[in-house]
């Protein structure tokens, strides 16, 4: 039950406003107690059929009906106007016999004038009927016709709508999964490069010794483990520290002495939600492009703090002098598309070498973390 709700919300506001309006209307209610007139109920509830139940059987549901079917867009549009036209002869059929008293939003009226050669003329008009209005005498199939045609195009301009409104509405949850999809993507294709720098490092232990080299196929078992056990586009920066700690312990073994590692995260910072492998592309890059290439490596420093409601991540690392950098912009442009993706621009990505001759990536975005967690907590 609930999901139909949420899958229908809209229309059910919708029908619901109009049901509000037509009791505002034709129950006549005032601020001081009111009267309900039978008059008036009747009046309410031959409005209700017109634009609530009758669009509601002869528009709606054949129409998605032919959606579900899966027909093409230029069907169901003249499907839409041909429901529409049959709902508007039926009302006009309805407010004309079984009806009281006979009235829809606009109706058309006519009127006997003398003209100055003494004869008789008729015109005809529109006029919005009141609560108890209705036809006193009989029309003909002029009017008939002239009130089925405009019934017709009011239901004609409710069916339109409707059927932009479920094009809109397709249209968001599209792009949705197309945003999900190519979060999909991107992040995936991060993986076979660090696995690629595992392996390697793996290969490299096994002829020099098989105890570390054990080490590391668990380390490497555990860093797959995180990984794919966390298929959200957004972790705990906490979760991501664990994965990049079991990475930087495969490197350790690896760079041994030349690598260093210098924490600086503020606790506050730890249940920030940050987009999954951001850090790590961070730390992965400066290893590959900054401590491998130096002789003697050199310390990675790790920042995060939260600060007027963003979270700031920084990664310092050593670069070797006169050494090109554009190597460590291919993981961060990637990175830089999902950012896109999640932020939409409302965020900060800047990579460059400082004065000092090291590399610095700075990542600023909103702070946003689970509050069920700290409730629980």
């Amino acid at each position: 039950m609930s999901k139909i709700l949420r899958q229908y919300k809209s229309f059910i506001i919708v029908q619901s406003l109009q049901i509000i309006l037509l009791t505002l209307i034709y129950l006549d209610i005032q601020l001081s107690p009111f009267s309900l007139t039978p008059e008036n109920l009747n009046s309410f509830l031959h409005n209700l059929a017109l634009l609530i139940l009758l669009p509601l059987i002869c528009i709606y549901i054949p129409l998605k009906y032919i959606q579900l079917k899966k027909h093409t867009n230029k069907t169901i549009y003249l499907s839409a106007i041909f429901c529409a036209f049959v709902t508007g002869f039926g009302s006009a059929t309805y407010t004309h016999t079984v009806s009281v008293p006979g009235t829809f939003l606009l109706q058309i009226s006519t009127s006997d004038t003398m003209n100055e050669d003494k004869r008789t003329s008729v015109s005809i008009g529109f006029q919005s009927p009141g609560p108890n209005s209705g036809y006193d005498k009989p029309t003909g199939i002029g009017i008939y016709l002239a009130e089925a045609f405009v019934h017709s195009l009011f239901y004609c301009l409710w069916a339109l709508s409707f059927l932009q409104f479920t094009s809109f509405a397709y249209k968001k949850l599209l792009v949705k999964e197309l945003k999900k999809q190519q979060l999909d993507i991107l992040t995936y294709q991060l993986n076979p490069h660090f696995l690629f720098n595992a392996l390697n490092s793996i290969r490299g232990m096994l002829y020099e010794d098989k105890i570390e080299a054990k080490k590391l196929l668990q380390e490497f078992r555990a860093l797959f483990h995180h990984h794919f056990e966390n298929k959200q586009h957004q972790l705990d920066l906490q979760q991501e520290i664990e994965l990049c700690k079991h990475y930087l312990k495969l490197e350790k073994v690896r760079f041994e002495e030349r690598l260093e590692l210098q924490w600086q995260v503020d606790q506050k910072a730890l249940n920030a939600k940050i987009p999954s492998m951001s850090l790590f592309t961070f730390i992965e890059n400066a290893i590959k492009h900054g401590i491998a290439p130096l002789i003697h490596g050199g310390c990675i420093n790790i920042r995060a703090r939260i600060y007027r409601g963003k979270l700031t991540l920084e990664v310092i690392n050593p670069i070797k002098i006169g050494a090109s950098a554009d190597g460590t912009k291919t993981g961060l442009t990637n990175l830089q598309k999902r950012l896109d993706l999640i932020y939409d621009k409302n965020y900060k990505l800047k990579f460059g070498l400082t004065s000092d001759d090291n590399y610095h990536v700075s990542l600023v975005i909103p702070y946003n973390f689970d509050k069920t967690k700290l409730q629980n907590a």
